[in-house]
């Protein structure tokens, strides 16, 4: 008979068991619903400015005149890529929570959506349609709306990467040229070691008729192709004064195009493009890539 007590308590024990936990199942987990939710609802053709503001920078991105512009520490605003603003919202849209991490802010630190975390925010013709802080651990992107209390998990955001750096959205492009159509190349530098050399039926030559070694040519060609660069100088025109070296390129079809060497306050070589003429790059490489002198080119 004691055993046959102790079996049944034992059985409604487990029984209890597993009604507590289900229990807590039930109301510690997210409903469907929940998950369901859709975090981020903008209209991507509507949105005229991005803030993201995280602990270290604010990026602020603004749409004017068709055209996506960065601001610079300074308060300046030049080009931003227009691509990689367009990924950013592509990117917030595929959001999908996996699942609820935190019901309250008890939390909130340690998922890093509090003031720890990034905020992005975002206008569509002035009015704000989403405002959400955005936490990362390892591959987990940890979410939460502003004014709301509920974190979701999702692994499958991603994270925001390099994308909360002024930087990411600047056109980084210095100089691309088609080499095919060059007519000549004006080395303009102080003193008398300036020089060009002229694109005579595809053989070059300096302006004095002897000829330039035709690899070394190819070489020195093949730079002005494509040249990014990731360098910014925080230094423009106006800071910086008149160049002290420039490289004239002309062309059949195209526009003149103009590589400038500055020197700034720090006495650092700033480069600049016509291309790119918002953007000033602090790289030596540059330098020693395309402010050539004569022999360089020599046979």
């Amino acid at each position: 008979m004691l055993n046959k007590i102790s079996n049944l308590q034992l059985i409604l024990g487990l029984v209890l068991l597993g009604l507590i936990y289900l229990a807590v199942v039930y109301f510690d987990s997210p409903k469907s619903e929940e998950l369901q939710k859709q975090l981020v609802t903008i209209d991507t053709a509507r949105v005229t400015a991005i803030t993201i503001a995280g602990p270290d920078q604010t990026v602020n991105l603004t749409l004017e005149n068709q055209q996506w512009q960065v601001e610079l520490k300074s308060g300046k605003k030049v080009a931003a890529v227009s691509s990689k603003v367009e990924a950013l919202l592509d990117q917030l849209l595929r959001i999908s929570p996996d699942r609820l991490a935190a019901k309250d802010q008890n939390k909130w630190g340690d998922y890093q959506v509090d003031s720890t975390g990034t905020e992005i925010q975002i206008k569509e013709s002035g009015n704000t349609t989403l405002d959400m802080i955005v936490g990362q651990s390892g591959p987990t992107s940890y979410l939460r709306l502003a004014g709301e209390t509920e974190v979701y998990a999702s692994d499958g955001f991603g994270g925001l990467n390099n994308k909360d750096d002024i930087d990411h959205y600047r056109d980084d492009l210095f100089v691309r040229i088609n080499t095919d159509s060059l007519t000549s190349i004006s080395f303009n530098y102080p003193g008398d070691s300036s020089f060009q050399i002229i694109n005579d039926q595809g053989k070059w030559k300096f302006e004095d008729g002897t000829m330039a070694d035709s690899l070394k040519t190819a070489n020195y060609l093949n730079q002005l192709k494509l040249k990014h660069n990731q360098n910014f100088s925080d230094q423009d025109g106006s800071t910086i004064g008149s160049p002290l070296g420039e490289i004239v390129i002309n062309s059949k079809n195209e526009p003149q195009v103009l590589i400038n060497v500055y020197y700034d306050t720090a006495d650092s070589a700033v480069f600049n493009s016509s291309l790119n003429p918002t953007a000033y790059f602090n790289d030596d490489a540059l330098g020693e890539g395309y402010f050539i002198g004569r022999s360089s080119l020599m046979e």
